[in-house]
């Protein structure tokens, strides 16, 4: 069974950020956008490719062995998959008017992996810029910066997969629900044996 929720109510909240997108009024509408949502999902998967492969063109470590010569032609490719996927899947959200109305005790993972986000891309900006060093000279500086950047593309990348999770898992529990209900019948008794099933998708 699903958890009551307000339709007004600002339940998606992120440091100083919220979204103010009521929650859908409806099963079918709260469907609807948990599946905006896991498109958007997919695409920060896609966006976090290039956090990966930033930091991979750039810290000679990486470069190193038979590997090194193939590096930038296979990075090149890969941009080019990423912004493929991201285009096709910033393409398909379309208007985003509800938010799905999944319970924040539900999406506790994924909110801790954006406060570790946050502080992994912070902690990328100050090193990268210099603005705290470090005593291992300016070039551990800028790698210590760059693996801070590829740490923050593997934790995007937790986020999207966990994300996407959450919201399938959400919407499965919606579908249940709707069941439950079409079981029990217009006035709340037991459907009659005779009746057909429905089919999901008909």
């Amino acid at each position: 069974m699903t958890e009551p929720v307000s339709h007004t109510a600002e339940v998606r909240k992120f440091l100083f950020f919220k979204d103010s997108r009521p929650i859908a009024p409806t099963n079918d509408a709260k469907i609807t956008a948990a599946v905006q949502e896991i498109i958007h999902g997919v695409g920060m998967g896609f966006t976090s490719v290039f956090l990966l492969c930033l930091p991979l063109s750039l810290i000679p470590l990486f470069g190193e062995g038979p590997i090194g010569d193939l590096r930038f032609g296979l990075l090149a490719l890969i941009y080019i998959l990423a912004s493929v996927g991201m285009i096709s899947a910033n393409s398909k959200i379309g208007p985003r008017l509800y938010q799905s109305g999944i319970p924040n005790r539900r999406t506790f993972v994924s909110d801790a992996l954006s406060v570790v986000m946050a502080v992994a891309v912070a902690s990328a900006f100050v090193l990268i810029f210099e603005l705290w060093p470090l005593n291992g000279g300016l070039s551990q500086q800028n790698d210590a910066g760059k693996l801070a950047l590829l740490a923050n593309g593997f934790l995007l990348l937790l986020w999207s997969l966990r994300s996407i999770q959450e919201r399938i898992q959400w919407i499965l529990d919606l579908r249940a629900e709707q069941g439950h209900v079409l079981a029990q019948g217009a006035d709340g008794e037991a459907a009659s044996p005779n009746a057909e099933p429905v089919e999901f998708g008909s």
